[in-house]
């Protein structure tokens, strides 16, 4: 918790998207500015010298200039770039939750390392003595120069396997660090465990969670806004009505005061504006596609992580079983090689087993609980 907390903080593709919602925002004051009168303030000096006569004069006004809204293209404009601010902010909210979903597999993923290096390391001591007690029965007689050449390339390739574990936990930890903001040193400490498995998915969890998907929000607002943008393309068509004002005075003159009205309608264009409604009408329906688009995705991720998490709980059953039927072999064998009725090899080929089946097991908690994470991801939060 305390990672995914740094990394809301520090995280460099989060204050990106950040950036980007502040510049939606300000989009959206801009065009709601249309909205608004214009007012402007002027003046002017000027001094001319014509032979011994010198005129002077200076000048200060205010102008104001005012688009009607009559047919609400403005109007539209303004909603569109709303919703692009609602949508930019599911975006922010979305990358938040990735983010933290990222740190948290990349936390369990860390552990999943550190735990394998800490088993590949208890192997290599295990093969090195198979080795040991290997060689002393060439020495004996018992064992034949081919069982001591075989005993050496398992405790290479126990090396080559420790030493390969060793980088990829490296690796997890500098892609945390990369996630925290942090500069990727690999100096981050893992946990020595996964902690208690999450509580059961509840039955009849209900499709309407996924109405709070920050990416469903941010692709419905974004249908909203290209209908917006359409309707706004279209009453372009329409004329345009403008008031104009000004007031004023001029020294030496008189104070002075104006106000007007104009319109303007296009006639020709080149085609310039039908273009931009076909531009429009071309965006909506993309809008319409990636908006239903993302809702299958949605549906897919939650029926995936459902999956998951059934069948990964069914084998983390099953595999729990066979690491304890092997550990309770291994320590029968232990037990006869005590009493001299095997020989300590025999104990460290069955302790082999439970090191394999125990590495398994501690890569199927990890995924079992990243899964937990995409399943939350994907309901775009709990199951409240």
């Amino acid at each position: 918790e305390a990672l995914v907390g740094e990394a809301l903080r520090n995280n460099l593709d989060l204050r990106g998207a950040a950036g980007r919602l502040e510049q939606a925002r300000a989009e959206a004051q801009s065009a709601g500015a249309g909205l608004r009168p214009v007012v402007g303030a002027g003046g002017a000096a000027t001094a001319r010298q014509a032979g011994e006569a010198r005129f002077e004069s200076r000048g200060a006004g205010l102008n104001v200039s005012w688009e009607l809204d009559v047919w609400g293209r403005i109007r539209n404009q303004t909603a569109a770039a709303g919703e692009e601010v609602r949508a930019t902010e599911a975006d922010l909210e979305f990358a938040r939750q990735s983010i933290a979903a990222a740190v948290a597999k990349g936390w369990f993923l860390a552990t999943e390392t550190q735990a394998i290096v800490g088993l590949l390391q208890s192997e290599l001591i295990n093969r090195e003595e198979m080795g040991r007690i290997t060689g002393v029965r060439r020495d004996a007689g018992r064992a034949s120069l081919e069982d001591v050449h075989l005993v050496n390339a398992d405790i290479a390739r126990a090396s080559e396997r420790l030493a390969a574990a060793r980088n990829a936990h490296q690796q997890a930890l500098r892609g945390l660090e990369v996630l925290l903001g942090r500069y990727p040193a690999a100096e981050l400490e893992a946990a020595a465990d996964f902690g208690p498995v999450p509580a059961p998915v509840p039955a009849g969890v209900p499709s309407t969670v996924l109405e709070r998907r920050p990416d469903l929000i941010a692709a419905e607002a974004r249908v909203r806004a290209a209908f917006r943008r359409v309707e706004a393309a279209r009453l372009a068509k329409m004329p345009s009505f403008t008031l104009t004002g000004a007031i004023g005075a001029v020294v030496p003159g008189p104070e002075f005061f104006s106000i007007a009205g104009n319109f303007f309608a296009p006639v020709l264009d080149g085609g310039r504006t039908e273009a931009a409604v076909r531009i429009a009408t071309a965006e909506q329906e993309a809008a319409l596609v990636a908006y239903g688009q993302t809702a299958l995705r949605a549906f897919r991720d939650v029926e995936n992580a459902l999956d998951a998490e059934a069948t990964l709980a069914e084998r983390d059953a099953q595999l729990t079983r066979q690491v304890n039927e092997l550990r309770e072999a291994a320590r029968l064998r232990r037990v006869e090689a005590d009493a001299g009725k095997v020989d300590t090899l025999s104990v460290l080929q069955v302790q082999a087993q439970v090191d394999a089946a125990e590495a398994s097991l501690i890569s199927l908690q990890q995924a079992r609980r990243s899964e937990r994470v995409n399943l939350h991801l994907a309901l775009g939060g709990g199951f409240e």
